[in-house]
């Protein structure tokens, strides 16, 4: 029984040495567009690798996003209870402008071969911004994380002032990162039991070994990945615009509802403010949607309006009210699928609208004209025309008597290809 006791002792003994060699290392993957869902994603990381893990890896793979999302990220990092490593991978990857900021406040910052970090100078609609009361502040806040983590703050700067970018070798040679590793288990075991630093506090790595594990995101932030995607934002608006101008002109089919939510999802995604003349733009483009439905303009009103909303999403999308941290080739490979995507959606819904006005016009004229009740549509005064409803289809009227929209009608003659009609008695 002793014997038993003693073999079952120096194997917890054991175990528990084991366990205590390097615990556990969370993993999240940074990838994609920054945005309100990252700041989730990596407040759940955070909040996960606090009960129990080593340190945090975030693998980052990304062209940059949000500045405002980038900079609430960074604040989770920095007020972090556990270590925070930064990880560019994979190989021949990519952590520029956001992504560099992202790199530069992790407490140790790593690269894999051919990979590269900075073109963060921040970027306003299409073009870097060059003022200089905002890029000296974008710069001095990267000289900051620089300086907080021992790094090359000169180096950090450039990539803001001047645009730089620095493949991983170099990062390494000028003294941005801390390593370059072909994996993340070269990673763990080449920083195991260094000390690393975040401004006044250190903090020590115990990562290898180590059990990883991959955080597993909750449907929210994965809800919100998607709709935070710019171009299937801008989908969702277009979509929802049109959906709530056809429910407003033709209620009941639920379009309206329908074109409220998709609105709202949309907004939620892009995150932007919408100005004046963007108000203005939707105002207008709205009026011709209306005036295509309503009165017919043989296309032309959906045409324009398409236009319009075209040109309000990209004002919105391309000017938000705050810089935003992305390289120039994302943002410009990001217009030519807005116009594709929102413009497409635009063109299809007008094709449909054209086609019928078409097939109406191709239609030989009626010999004949409907009898019996039916209901007025619009108001019809005396002498005017207007349209009701006769058997489920709309028929031009008039009428020698005032007919308010909505009352019961009967036709009593025909004059010039109208209908004749009276109050139902």
């Amino acid at each position: 029984m002793r014997r038993i006791l003693l073999i079952l002792s120096l194997f917890l003994f054991i175990h528990a040495l084991s366990a205590g060699a390097g615990g556990r290392v969370l993993v999240t993957n940074i990838t994609g567009y920054i945005s309100p869902a990252t700041v989730e994603q990596v407040k759940l990381a955070v909040k996960t690798a606090e009960n129990g893990y080593s340190a945090l890896v975030l693998q980052i793979n990304t062209f940059g996003g949000q500045s405002d999302a980038t900079f609430s990220i960074i604040d989770l990092i920095l007020a972090s209870k556990v270590p925070v490593i930064g990880y560019v991978y994979p190989e021949g990857g990519q952590a520029l402008s956001a992504g560099t900021y992202i790199l530069m406040a992790t407490d140790y910052a790593a690269m894999s071969p051919y990979s590269t970090i900075g073109s963060a100078q921040p970027v306003v609609g299409y073009t870097p911004l060059n003022e200089s009361k905002y890029l000296n502040a974008y710069a001095t806040k990267m000289r900051s994380y620089a300086a907080m983590h021992g790094r090359n703050q000169s180096a950090a700067e450039l990539m803001v002032l001047s645009n730089k970018n620095f493949m991983a070798d170099e990062a390494l040679k000028v003294g941005l990162i801390d390593s370059v590793e072909q994996s993340l288990d070269s990673l763990l075991e080449n920083a195991d039991g260094k000390v690393v630093r975040r401004g006044a506090q250190e903090f020590k790595l115990e990562v290898y070994p180590a059990t990883i594990e991959y955080l597993e995101t909750t449907p929210r932030v994965e809800i919100m990945k998607y709709l935070s995607d710019p171009v299937l934002s801008s989908i969702l608006f277009s979509i929802g615009f049109m959906a709530l101008i056809i429910g407003l002109t033709t209620p009941g089919w639920g379009a309206e509802l329908a074109g409220i939510v998709l609105l709202l999802l949309a907004i939620a995604g892009m995150g932007v403010s919408v100005d004046l003349v963007s108000l203005i733009l939707l105002a207008i483009a709205a009026s011709l949607f209306i005036a295509e439905v309503k009165k017919g303009l043989h296309g032309i009103g959906a045409i324009s309006s398409t236009a319009l909303l075209v040109l309000a999403i990209l004002l919105m999308i391309g000017s938000p009210w705050r810089p935003i941290l992305i390289s120039s080739s994302w943002m410009i490979e990001t217009f030519l699928k807005l116009i594709l995507s929102v413009g497409g959606v635009g063109l299809i819904i007008s094709f449909i609208f054209v086609r019928g006005i078409a097939t109406a016009l191709r239609k030989r004229p009626i010999s004949w004209l409907p009898t019996g009740k039916g209901v007025a549509v619009d108001d019809i005064g005396p002498g005017g025309t207007g349209y009701v409803r006769i058997s489920g289809e709309l028929w031009r009227a008039t009428s020698n008597e005032e007919i308010r929209s909505g009352d019961a009608v009967e036709v009593v003659d025909r004059k010039d290809n109208l209908l004749v009609v009276r109050k139902a008695s």
